[in-house]
């Protein structure tokens, strides 16, 4: 009996651990698109791009990319140097630092630019108006608080 009970009891612990486990892997969920390859989606959707332009478009995001990754390498570097200066209170590698940092995001912008120039030059008239509209629109949701915050001030 005590056997029949053993078996029985180790048959359902196994059965409970696979079910946990199955169950672990079903609700755990999926790994997050990136922001830019989101974005990219909703571009070539919202403007009804042609497989030309959305050719252009995904070649010249991942040149950015590519050409991006070294120097944002740089820059999360420079900054944990920047916060090392703050803490030590070196405020001459401060200026130092922060110009980096200044000529290192200068940087990432003029390649995620020349990537949208890029992309402008492939549409019509109306596909270049509604992605100005859908740039701007993305500037506000994402800086639109500065700007709340300074008309309250």
């Amino acid at each position: 009996m005590n056997s029949v009970f053993n078996k029985l009891a180790t048959g359902m612990a196994i059965a409970v651990l696979c079910g946990t486990e199955v169950f672990a892997h079903a609700t755990h969920p999926p790994v997050p698109v990136q922001r830019g390859e989101r974005f990219l989606s909703e571009m070539e959707m919202a403007l009804n791009m042609t497989p030309e332009q959305r050719t252009t478009a995904h070649a010249a995001f991942q040149e950015a990319r590519k050409s991006a990754e070294p120097i944002r390498k740089e820059l999360v570097e420079t900054r944990k140097s920047l916060q090392a200066a703050v803490q030590a209170g070196n405020l001459e590698q401060i200026q130092q630092l922060a110009a980096t940092e200044g000529n290192q995001i200068g940087q990432l912008t003029a390649l995620r630019s020349t990537a949208f120039a890029k992309i402008y030059k492939t549409l019509t008239p109306e596909q270049r108006e509604k992605l100005t509209g859908m740039l701007q629109a993305r500037h506000e949701m994402r800086h639109g608080w500065r700007g709340v915050r300074r008309a309250s001030s």
